[in-house]
């Protein structure tokens, strides 16, 4: 009876030991699991804002200046585009010169990439409070810069645009459109980004009437 009664004893004694071994495991899984939760549904998307304004501005920026760097002084409205009028001073035909665009977009193209990649190789300066996922206090502490920002895309293209000012008068303005589709990694989150910009590089007054041909498209659609 005694023997009984001790072994009895020892196992309520070790009992409880196993259960709160148990629950300290439960805690630590379930503290793990809210801390990823929390990382992926807010810090992850305070992180993808910041990295998205600048990529949006390194875009914007690139884009600028590969285009003062393509677009020479000296290029003129009548470098672009080629304009026959009939006997009445009417607008006839109206084409747009593919040599001359072809070789601004690529070198637009060309140029953007290159800055971009610069941009982005020194990567995105991200406040350390901005970890927090608490958007007042993601202006604040020490930046780190990370690589997250990768681009995958960049075209370029031109685009018209026909608006009347008078009498037979017709501001024809053309517009240099360019798009960087661009990636933004980070841990357990991938996000692709596209930024256009467009940038007026040339107008001119129009005098004669357009046909609605050209009115109602883009002069300079591929």
């Amino acid at each position: 009876m005694i023997e009984c009664s001790s072994e009895n004893i020892w196992y309520k004694k070790r009992r409880p030991k196993v259960g709160r071994r148990f629950f300290a495991w439960l805690f630590v899984i379930i503290l793990i699991v809210l801390s990823i939760a929390y990382y992926k549904f807010v810090v992850v998307d305070n992180i993808l804002r910041i990295c998205a304004d600048y990529a949006h501005s390194y875009c914007t920026e690139s884009v600028n200046l590969a285009v003062l760097d393509s677009l020479s002084e000296s290029t003129k409205y009548s470098d672009l585009v080629n304009i026959e009028k009939d006997s009445n001073g009417d607008i006839a035909l109206m084409t747009a010169n593919v040599h001359k665009i072809n070789i601004i977009s690529r070198e637009i193209t060309n140029s953007t990439s290159i800055k971009l990649k610069d941009k982005m190789d020194k990567g995105v300066p991200i406040p350390l409070l901005a970890f927090t996922g608490i958007s007042i206090l993601s202006g604040y502490g020490k930046e780190i810069n990370l690589k997250t920002i990768y681009v995958s895309d960049v075209s370029c293209g031109f685009i018209s645009d026909f608006k009347s000012v008078g009498v037979n008068q017709t501001l024809h303005s053309i517009y240099v459109e360019v798009v960087v589709n661009a990636n933004i990694n980070l841990p357990l989150c991938n996000k692709k980004e596209t930024f256009q910009t467009k940038i007026l590089i040339s107008e001119s007054v129009l005098v004669g009437k357009v046909p609605e041909t050209y009115l109602n498209g883009n002069l300079f659609a591929r």
